[in-house]
């Protein structure tokens, strides 16, 4: 972006989540002239920490603030809108996260609000889209993440065991019955990824066998993504875990999902072919012949419990990807 029309060799200034900054010092420090991080629990809870940012920014002499975020929320808008810009841009997106009234009223204060002629479902090509209409630079850019490439790929399998959401969250049993089913059919070792909150289960979960390794809380993100990157296979929730594996490429990814968001995350497009997805039964049964259907009833997120998909079906697949 340094060198596109749209900037203009003015200054780069990024604004975002503390929880990226490893990943950032790691492949993308270059990019910028300074980064300003904030932590959103912070923001959220601390009044003093919210206007302390704003001042910060408000330090700056700006020319120009891109807020790319589809779904905006009140917070951004509290950082954004005062201020003085000549210039703010902003997908028109959607008011998941907003108030619908305020969030209209927000938009007349960016400069441009930019709106798709059509419906594009999915998130990066949503995105995609923003980034284009600034500067036609961005118009190479590809779905990848950067990692550090193994000569030879382990025989191992990452498996991401955690979601921010309990209905999206596989119960000890149930993660318990995927593992011994793999142990007991393949001798590929499974790395156990996750958060620090997820910790404790992964430590039961590892005393299946020695071959079922606790990584949990233990790397950082760009580590996490290495880690990924150089498996043969991935199995994870829908989470930030899928999306690591399919900008990694992973070879074959596996993907537990309750509907959450339904085509804006998961499942991707078709020309994706490394990607299986398990639903619920309800919506396996729907999203192939009815895909609107399904898009309508579960584009602003779904309370289908993750338990009640098919786990024997899943497990027979995922066996069947290990055996060839």
């Amino acid at each position: 972006m340094k060198c596109s029309e749209f900037n203009k060799n003015r200054k780069i200034v990024f604004i975002g989540n503390v929880a990226w900054r490893n990943i950032f010092e790691s492949y993308d420090r270059s990019t910028v002239d300074k980064a300003v991080w904030v932590n959103l629990n912070s923001l959220q809870s601390n009044v003093l920490y919210r206007f302390g940012i704003l001042f910060l920014l408000n330090t700056f002499r700006i020319h120009t603030i891109v807020q790319p975020t589809f779904s905006r929320n009140l917070l951004i808008d509290f950082l954004l809108i005062p201020l003085k810009a000549k210039f703010k841009y902003s997908p028109f997106g959607d008011d998941l996260n907003h108030i619908r009234e305020l969030k209209l009223k927000n938009d007349q204060s960016y400069s441009h609000i930019i709106k798709s002629e059509k419906e594009i479902e999915f998130e990066f090509d949503r995105n995609l889209f923003f980034f284009k209409e600034l500067d036609s630079v961005f118009a190479n850019v590809k779905f990848s993440l950067p990692f550090e490439r193994k000569k030879q790929k382990e025989n191992a399998i990452s498996f991401f065991i955690g979601s921010s959401s309990k209905t999206r969250q596989f119960s000890r049993e149930n993660l318990g019955y995927i593992l011994k089913s793999i142990e007991n059919q393949s001798h590929y070792r499974v790395n156990l990824l996750g958060g620090q909150a997820e910790f404790r289960l992964a430590e039961e979960l590892s005393k299946i066998s020695e071959r079922v390794i606790n990584l949990c809380g233990k790397l950082t993100l760009s580590e996490t993504i290495n880690i990924i990157g150089n498996s043969k296979i991935v199995l994870t929730m829908d989470s930030s875990g899928l999306h690591m594996a399919m900008g990694t490429g992973v070879p074959k990814v596996y993907c537990f999902s309750n509907g959450n968001h339904a085509f804006r995350f998961v499942p991707y497009p078709k020309q994706y072919k490394n990607l299986n997805v398990f639903f619920p039964p309800i919506i396996e049964m729907a999203i192939g012949k009815h895909p609107k259907i399904v898009y309508d009833s579960f584009r602003n997120g779904s309370l289908i419990p993750i338990n009640s998909i098919r786990i024997d079906l899943a497990v027979e697949s995922i066996l069947k990807g290990l055996r060839s």
